[in-house]
This record gives C-alpha cells, structure tokens and sequence, in this order.
C-alpha cells in the first residue's frame, strides 16, 4: 500500500509579476514511468533556463487558453531551451507545467480558468465570461481493493451518489460483496474498474454471476473500466483489436464498457500527438456502432490540453462523454483535474449525452492538502464539488500562499517607537519595512480610555468587522482562540484561519495564521493613565501576488494602503466606535449616535 505522497508544486509568474500560477508534479509509481528524482531534475533544468534567459519566453493568453495545441507548442519551446529533449520530457513536468501556464493565462485573460477555459476553447457565444454556467460537479466515491464502503466516506461521511469499487484483484466473492455493499440498497450508482485484470471468460463470469445474484446491483452499474487484459497480436497491441474485444464483452454480459488504460496506450504509441491519435480514434470509433459509455481520463497523465482535446473529440464526434480521473493528487491536481472536467461537462455537445460523475474521490485519502482551505472544504455532504469556489481560490495563488513560510518578523515587541508621523494625523504614528512582498507595519495611537477598555473590546474578534470596512467577518472555531478570517479588498476575498493568544502584561493580543494569508503581529495597549493608553500595533504580511498586482505591482503604494488605508483607517474606527459605545454606556446618546 502506498503511505506518503511525494511531489512539487512548482509557480510560474508573469515577467511584470501582475500574474502568477502554481501546478502540481507528482510522479506516481505504477502510473507514470518517470522517477520522482527525474521530475525534479527535469523542473531544475527550467528554472535554471528561466532564471537567466535574456529574453524570456511568450504566449498569447487566448491561444493557450484555446488548448489547441499552443500550450504545447509553448511548453516545447521552454523545454528545448533548457536542454531537455521533447520525447523525455516527463508526463508529471509537464502537466504541472500547463497546471501554471493556464493559471497565468486565465488572470491575463481577466476571469477565472473555467470561464477562461470555456470561452475560449469553444467559441462559443453562449459562455460569457461575466456570467457562469458552472456550479456543482458530481464525483464519484472510489473503494480500492479490500476496504470497505464506510471506509470510502471519509471524514466528512460523504454520501456520493455514485462510487466506483475496483474489482478482479481479489476474487469474485469480495468483488459481488463489495459491490452489493457499495449499492446501498439501489441507492448509489456504481462503476467497476477491473484493469485490465481478467480475461474474456473471467470477465464474463464476473458479470453472470452478478446478475445472478443480485439483479439491482447489476441494473446499478453505468460501466466498467478495461475489464479485459491487453489484447495482443505477438508483441504488439493495438487499439481496434482492444475495442472489438471490449464490445463483444458487452454484447455478451450487458455491461457498457469505459476506455482508460487503452487512452493512454494510445498517447505513447504516438508520442501523445493529439493529430494522430485523433486519426486512430477516428478509425476505430468514427461511423462505427460501439459499446463504450466514456472515456476515462488522467490528466496528470496525459497532460491537460491533450486530456482535453480527447474530451472534445469524443463529444462531439463519437457521442462518448469523458470522466477526469485523478492520480492521488493533492489539491492542487484535483483543482485543475475538477475545472477541466466542468469545462467538459458544459460544452455544447454534451447536452444530450449522459453526464458522469468524475473520479476526485481520492481526495480523502490525504492526510494533509496542499491547499488551504483542503479540497475536501468545496464538497458538500452529497458528494458534489463547488468549483466556481474553488476556482476563485486558485486564482493568483502563489506558492507563498501555500507554504509555510510565515512572513519575516522582527520579534513580536512593540517597543521601538514609531518614528514617522502621518501627514493626516499627529496622534497616529507609523513606519512600514518590506523586503520583497514581506510587509511589516508599526503603528502607535493614543486611545482616551483605559488599557482594561482597550484590549477587552479589541481581543472580543467577532467584533472587528464594525471597525475594519474591509473584514467581512471573523469566526472563533474553538474554544483554543483558533479564528477564520475574511477579508475583501477591492473586490478580491482572502481569508485565512489563525491562532491567537491573549496577553495580560501589557495587555494585548498576538496572533500568527496557520493556513491561507501569511500574516502575524500584535497589539499592546500600554497605559498612560487611569483612563487612556497608547495602542501599539506591529503587523507582518506576505502580500499574495494578486493584491500586488492590483496596485499595479508597486510595493511603496501597496505599503500605503496598507499603513495609512486598511491600518489607520481601522485603529481610529475601533477608538470611535468604543469612545462612542462608552458614551451610551454614560447616557450620552447625542455623542454615542455620532
């Protein structure tokens, strides 16, 4: 069995840095034939090349975006120049390669990738780009050989609709048990995947003997996935004699088939050429009446244009709807994995067409997610994926953002006092340092109550939002001071979970997140009197590449809106609002309403 996970997630920018991406690497052993030490050096290659090219690269966004070949053709030339041939690149390379590519392209192209994708791969007027028909994607629950069905819930004890049981690894007792238990009583959907696991009278036994025994299960299932072993001639093997073995499987058993294995046979016979492989698809499927229900893809495997461009093919051509298969990505794979497969599932030619639930349930084997929040967070408890949420999250994330590198910090004292005073107001002091888009900010503001005052209505979190314009909420999720945050600056939501400690000399609080927006700071409320203190604040921030770029990828003014917008327009909103809440506390209702 396979514990760990190993991979890369690689960032591409824009050479202005308004726009960034992030893709997934990640060999998986038995799946791809490439080693996780020959996807690294292969990824090291191009950073190299990229990190001291003159003249970097380009690509029209449009075009790329179209998958019409030219994010290949792109890819080709990144690689020629970085000293890998075209026919070693690796499968995993260069699926995070487009992963990063496309994510680039789409914030270049000004909406997120699947209305990106959509608008411009089809071309069609009926996808606009301002308003979207993508909502809930249905995937599939998967039970691999010898674990239950309880088991493949997960956490969240997910209630998919449909689940896909693997079978002829064991015998056909646990496979007719399995399945039965995966049914539910009728309730659930099922598809089997055998991999190529029988031959054509195991195959046909397996699906007698299930009739046999329990009809509805039988009635249950949409199909299953390359039943039958490699068919072969000698030493070779080719894609007709596969199909007319898979459809006289059919004829014989009932049960439609899926092609999987047999695609990406296909893509390395022809050095994933989409041209000729559409020519032998053509061959075998065009004008011919066949058994197939869906072709199964992976686009960790064959790369996400060609996964797409065989998608389109057998839509519109065959009339055979695609399923997108996961590799046991982390989020960032199934991210892409799940847009492709909305893009597919919203094309013109697919509205009459069966549509099927996709294969992201592995989701739930992670112990831990490259995202934040996980994957697992966008589906609902019926098993169905909120992909335009979770595109808006992929959307000019950064690998800061997904790391765990907090922002640099000079310690957590705020006893260095301010030495710049604010041209607006002398009560308020302020000094920012950056290094790169590490921000810190160190603010100090006197407040005409006392520190008690000061710090029990600051570290009372829910109530931030009165005094923050720009924080839509915040939530305690435990008793531990562990918070969800939830911000909206010009139009762009960030959030992030962060944990919090409350201090008592001097009073205050500290906080650091632990996923989403890097940031962490502090606030102490020094006395001056009885009734008043000195507020001080010392704040550190990663700035996500998307918030610089919308202030036209310039630190000093994303510095000021920090300091002198967001920051001070905050303190001075908390000093009023408790100056005016302590006024209706006395009775003063004409000062309290102001």
């Amino acid at each position: 069995k396979l514990q760990r996970r190993e991979g890369f997630i690689v960032s591409l920018a824009s050479s202005n840095g308004k726009a960034i991406g992030v893709g997934e690497v990640s060999p998986l052993k038995g799946l791809h034939t490439e080693s996780l030490e020959v996807a690294e050096f292969q990824l090291r290659s191009i950073k190299d090349y990229l990190a001291s090219a003159d003249e970097l690269p380009k690509f029209n966004a449009k075009e790329v975006l179209s998958l019409n070949g030219s994010l290949s053709s792109f890819i080709d030339e990144i690689i020629t120049m970085a000293g890998i041939d075209k026919s070693e690149l690796a499968a995993s390379v260069k699926s995070g390669l487009e992963m990063a590519i496309l994510s680039v392209a789409s914030q270049l192209y000004g909406s997120p990738l699947p209305q990106s994708l959509a608008a411009n791969h089809w071309q069609k007027d009926f996808l606009s780009v301002n308003a979207s028909p993508f909502g809930l994607l249905p995937i599939n629950g998967l039970i691999t050989r010898g674990e239950s069905p309880e088991s493949s819930r997960g956490s969240k004890n997910i209630n998919f609709r449909s689940v896909k049981v693997k079978v002829g690894h064991v015998d056909l007792d646990v496979d007719i048990r399995t399945l039965r238990a995966a049914n539910n009583g009728g309730q659930v959907q099922l598809r089997a995947d055998a991999n190529r696991a029988w031959d054509a009278t195991s195959a046909n036994l397996f699906a007698t003997e299930l009739k046999l025994r329990d009809n509805t299960v039988f009635e249950s299932i949409e199909f299953i996935e390359e039943p039958l072993a490699k068919q072969l001639q000698g030493e070779e093997w080719n894609l007709t004699n596969q199909v007319l073995a898979l459809d006289s499987f059919t004829q014989n058993s009932g049960i439609p088939y899926a092609l999987d294995e047999s695609l990406a046979d296909l893509a390395e016979i022809h050095n994933y050429e989409f041209d000729q492989i559409a020519q032998e698809l053509r061959s075998v499927f065009g004008g011919q009446e066949r058994f197939c229900a869906a072709f199964v893809l992976k686009p960790a495997l064959l790369g996400l244009e060609l996964s797409m461009q065989i998608a389109s093919l057998a839509q519109k051509e065959f009339q055979i709807n695609a399923v997108f298969s996961s590799s046991f990505d982390s989020g960032i794979g199934l991210a892409f994995t799940a847009i492709l497969a909305s893009v597919a599932d919203n094309s013109p030619y697919s509205k009459s067409m069966t549509k099927f639930s996709h294969g992201l349930g592995t989701f739930r084997m992670l112990g831990g997610d490259t995202l934040s929040p996980p994957f697992e967070s966008y589906v609902n408890k019926e098993g169905n994926l909120n992909v335009l949420s979770l595109s808006r999250a992929l959307y000019g994330l950064s690998l800061d953002e997904i790391s765990d590198r907090l922002p640099t910090y000079d310690g957590l004292s705020t006893t260095d006092k301010p030495s710049v005073s604010s041209t607006e107001s002398e009560s308020y002091l302020a000094t920012t340092s950056s290094e790169g888009r590490d921000i810190t900010v160190s603010v100090a503001l006197p407040l005409p109550f006392s520190d008690s005052i000061a710090s029990s209505r600051f570290t009372d979190l829910p109530q931030m939002s009165r005094w923050s314009p720009w924080l839509n909420s915040v939530t305690y999720l435990d008793a531990a001071g562990l918070t969800e945050w939830n911000l909206n600056i010009r139009g762009v939501k960030f959030s992030w979970k962060a944990k919090s400690e409350v201090l008592d000399e001097p009073k205050g609080i500290k906080w650091e997140s632990i996923s989403g927006l890097k940031n962490r700071g502090v606030v102490e409320f020094e006395p001056t009197s009885d009734d008043a203190c000195m507020m001080k604040l010392k704040m550190s921030i990663i700035m996500p590449y998307i918030l610089v770029s919308l202030f036209q990828g310039m630190p000093s003014v994303v510095q000021e809106f920090l300091q002198n917008k967001l920051l001070k327009w905050s303190l001075e909103m908390f000093r009023d609002v408790v100056k005016a809440v302590l006024e209706l506390q006395r009775g003063n209702n004409d000062l309290g309403d102001a």
